[in-house]
C-alpha cells in the first residue's frame, strides 16, 4: 500500500474516498482526538469522506419515533450539529449529516463530506434493535460532470442484523439507485465479508478485495480485522492507501482510503 502521507499526485480525473469511524473524537483509549482528526482529513484532501459515529452534545428534542426504514428528514435543523458539521466549517467543506444514536447528553451519527456540491439524498434508520441505533445517510455529489450516489453506512454488530441491514441497504440501491457512479462505504462490522457477495451481485465491487488487500483497519493498532467497507460502481479500484501511523493514534478505527478512477 502507497502511505497516505506521501506526497501524491493524483490524476484530475481520479476520485479519492475515505472512510473513518471517528469513534467519537477519542482514541482507542479514550482520550479527546477531535483535533488531531480534523488535521489528518485536511492532510488528505479527498474528494469525499464518510464519517461514522460523529459526536454531538446538544439534547435532542423528541426523536425516537422513526423505526426501521423510515426517512429521518423531520427534525429540526440544529439536531444534525456535531463534530462533522465542525469540521466541514473549518476546512470549508460540503456536508450531509444523519444521526443514528440519541442519548439524554449526546448522540453520534453518519456523515459524508466533499469539497465538491454536495446535496442529501435522504436518510434512513436502519436499526435491527433498539440497543444498537444505526442509520443510512445518502448524499449526491457532482464530479467532474458526473453525478455520483454517496452513501454512508455504519452497521450492527451482530450478524443477523448486519444481514437484514445490507438487504435493506442493497433493495433501496436496486430501487433508487439502479445505475450510474456510486460509493457505499462506512463501518460495517463484516469480518466474515457476508456484504461482499451480497453488494457483488448488484454490480458493486468492494475496493480491497478487488486490489488483492487484506482491508484490516481493527483495532488501529494492530489491525487484525477487516470491518471497514467500500463498494463501488462506475468507478475502478486504483489503490489502496496505507494511512499514515499517527492515526492509530486517533481513532479504534484505521481510516479506508481509497483512489478511484470512473470507468
Amino acid at each position: 500500500m502507497r502511505n497516505s502521507d506521501d506526497p501524491m499526485l493524483f490524476g484530475r480525473n481520479e476520485f479519492l474516498a475515505v472512510s473513518w469511524n471517528l469513534h467519537k473524537g477519542r482514541t482507542p483509549l479514550g482520550m479527546q482526538a477531535f483535533n488531531g482528526m480534523r488535521d489528518w482529513i485536511r492532510s488528505v484532501g479527498a474528494d469525499a469522506y464518510f464519517l461514522q459515529e460523529a459526536m454531538a452534545r446538544r439534547v435532542p428534542l423528541a426523536a425516537s419515533a422513526i423505526r426501521f426504514g423510515e426517512a429521518m428528514d423531520a427534525l429540526p435543523a440544529d439536531l444534525w450539529d456535531c463534530q462533522a458539521t465542525e469540521i466541514a466549517k473549518s476546512l470549508k467543506l460540503e456536508l450531509a449529516l444523519g444521526q443514528n444514536v440519541f442519548r439524554p447528553s449526546w448522540r453520534h451519527g453518519n456523515a459524508i463530506l466533499s469539497p465538491h456540491p454536495l446535496d442529501l439524498g435522504g436518510r434512513w434508520d436502519i436499526s435491527a434493535h433498539r440497543f444498537e441505533r444505526r442509520g443510512l445517510l445518502v448524499a449526491r455529489v457532482k464530479f467532474h460532470g458526473l453525478d455520483v450516489n454517496l452513501l454512508c453506512a455504519h452497521l450492527a454488530l451482530t450478524r443477523t442484523a448486519r444481514l437484514r441491514q445490507m438487504t435493506w441497504i442493497a433493495h433501496w440501491i436496486e430501487r433508487d439507485a439502479p445505475s450510474g457512479p456510486l460509493v457505499l462505504a462506512g463501518d460495517f462490522n463484516d469480518w466474515k465479508n457476508d456484504s461482499v457477495p451480497l453488494f457483488g451481485a448488484l454490480g458493486l465491487t468492494e475496493v480491497a478485495t478487488a486490489l488483492g488487500r487484506p482491508g484490516k483497519t481493527f483495532p488501529a493498532f494492530s489491525p487484525t480485522l477487516a470491518l471497514d467497507k467500500m463498494f463501488v460502481r462506475g468507478f475502478a479500484p486504483v489503490d489502496l492507501i496505507e494511512p499514515d501511523r499517527r492515526t492509530a493514534w486517533l481513532s479504534d478505527h484505521l481510516p479506508y482510503v481509497a483512489r478511484l478512477r470512473p470507468a
